[in-house]
C-alpha cells in the first residue's frame, strides 16, 4: 500500500476550531463518500499547546501507485467537483503540500 500524506492550512479569515470541525464534520465523510478505491482515510489534528505552520495532516491509503494515479486523474473530472468545492470553503489550497509514500515499518510495539 501507498499513502498520500497532505499538509493542510486554513484558509484566511477562519479560525482554526472552524477549519477543524468542516474537516471533520462535512469534509471527512464527503470524502469517504466519493473518493474512488479509497483504502484508508487519517486527519491529523494538532494537539493544542503545540503550536504548526500547518493546521492538518490527512493520510488518504491506497492500494498502488496506480490507484492514486486513478484518484489523481479523477480530481480533473466533473465527478470530483463537489469535493473540490468543498475544499474551497475551508483550505488553503494554494499552500497545501502533498507527499506521496511507501511506508517502511521499523518497530511496532
Amino acid at each position: 500500500m501507498i499513502k498520500s500524506l497532505t499538509f493542510l492550512k486554513r484558509k484566511p479569515g477562519l479560525s482554526k476550531e472552524e477549519f477543524l470541525r468542516h474537516w471533520l464534520e462535512i469534509h471527512g465523510p464527503l470524502a469517504a463518500r466519493v473518493v474512488p478505491g479509497l483504502r484508508k482515510y487519517v486527519q491529523s489534528h494538532p494537539v493544542p499547546g503545540f503550536e504548526s505552520d500547518i493546521d492538518g495532516i490527512v493520510e488518504l491509503w491506497w492500494d498502488d501507485v496506480e490507484s492514486f494515479n486513478a484518484f489523481l486523474a479523477w480530481r480533473q473530472t466533473d465527478g470530483s467537483k463537489v469535493l473540490r468545492e468543498d475544499e474551497e470553503k475551508f483550505v488553503d489550497t494554494r499552500r497545501w503540500v502533498r507527499f506521496v509514500a511507501e511506508e517502511h515499518l521499523i518497530v511496532e510495539k
